[in-house]
């Protein structure tokens, strides 16, 4: 097999290239070069101008932020790709990467960037995993429920899911139908879908507790017929039901919704969800006709201030909105959202 021949077939088995065409590949393999690294090796450092990207196809790398290993961010394997975030963003590396083991991959400047982004379909994958892997470095934002009950608000992270099946387990019946209308558990696929999202076009905030577990979460999803309508949806433990978390779960993501370009909201909830039908009639919820017990509803995207949210505390999740959605990487010529 040539050289060309070669690098193709490991661009194959790169995550965000699967199903690429192979004239595409064959066209991005002339503008990589081939490397090896040692375990220890610095493949990336925090601060430094980002001039390019690796394509990892084998070995595992640690992600850090800061000096301390403890600050780590991701271990990637083959298959990944590394160092795209800052080309993005046109920014100086936020994290330093080094070898674990033996590694091996495609070194690419910017030319071999915006020739990868352009394959069709590639630039939303690799937008989307940059936006997960900054969701991981981000700093929750505290929150008071009415009680006193100190919480933090964060983005959703793939690694979610683990929890979000454990926590499963311990909801009651009752508010397990209210959130998905039926009592069935929520199924691995069921929490892939709600934890893997792209920031823009499905949203999800979750509230933690001291012990980093997950005490409920809103989200919504922009609709494919309109993009200024999400479809918007709420789950709180039965713990914290009716201490004030939903409220501040709606003003949570009012902020994250406009910021993205999202001006109504529309829910199904069930009519014996009292609590929930009195944070949506607060928002201006305009409900059509009750259903076999469930209510559909659409309002205007609210303003936060009416549900506990502080102009400090609106700026905070304001700026992690922003810092996971960043704009800059649209002067590449990608698309702005997967479902757009």
């Amino acid at each position: 097999m040539s050289d060309e021949g070669e690098t193709v077939a490991e661009l194959e088995a790169v995550d965000v290239l699967a199903g690429a065409p192979d004239a595409a590949l064959r066209g991005l393999a002339s503008l990589l070069t081939p490397f090896t690294a040692a375990p220890g090796t610095t493949l990336m450092r925090e601060g430094e101008a980002a001039h390019h990207f690796i394509l990892l196809t084998d070995g595992e790398a640690r992600v850090v932020v800061g000096e301390r290993d403890d600050n780590e961010l991701a271990i990637v394997a083959e298959g990944s790709i590394v160092g795209e975030i800052a080309l993005l963003r046109e920014r100086p590396r936020a994290s330093t990467v080094t070898a674990l083991t033996p590694v091996r991959g495609l070194m690419g400047g910017r030319a071999a960037f915006t020739q990868l982004l352009a394959i069709e379909g590639v630039a939303d994958k690799v937008v989307t995993r940059a936006r997960r892997r900054l969701a991981a470095g981000l700093v929750p934002v505290p929150m008071t429920l009415d009680d006193g009950t100190a919480l933090r608000l964060r983005p959703v992270l793939p690694a979610d899911q683990w929890r979000l099946l454990e926590a499963d387990a311990l909801i009651s019946a009752k508010t397990r139908y209210r959130r998905f209308f039926s009592v069935t558990g929520i199924t691995p696929a069921t929490a892939r879908y709600l934890t893997e999202v792209d920031y823009i076009d499905h949203f999800v905030w979750v509230a933690i507790d001291d012990e980093q577990t997950g005490v409920g979460g809103a989200s919504y999803i922009r609709s494919r017929s309109d993009p200024s309508v999400a479809d918007i949806s709420f789950s709180i433990m039965d713990e914290l039901q009716g201490r004030g978390l939903g409220a501040l779960l709606m003003g949570a993501l009012a902020i994250a919704a406009r910021r993205n370009g999202i001006s109504r909201f529309a829910a199904d909830v069930l009519s014996e969800n009292a609590a929930m039908v009195a944070i949506l009639n607060r928002a201006g919820m305009e409900w059509d006709m009750a259903d076999r017990g469930i209510r559909h509803g659409t309002m205007a995207v609210p303003e936060p201030a009416p549900y506990g949210i502080a102009a400090d505390t609106e700026r905070s999740l304001g700026a992690l909105v922003d810092e996971i959605g960043f704009r800059a990487w649209h002067s590449l010529g990608t698309t702005r959202g997967s479902m757009r």
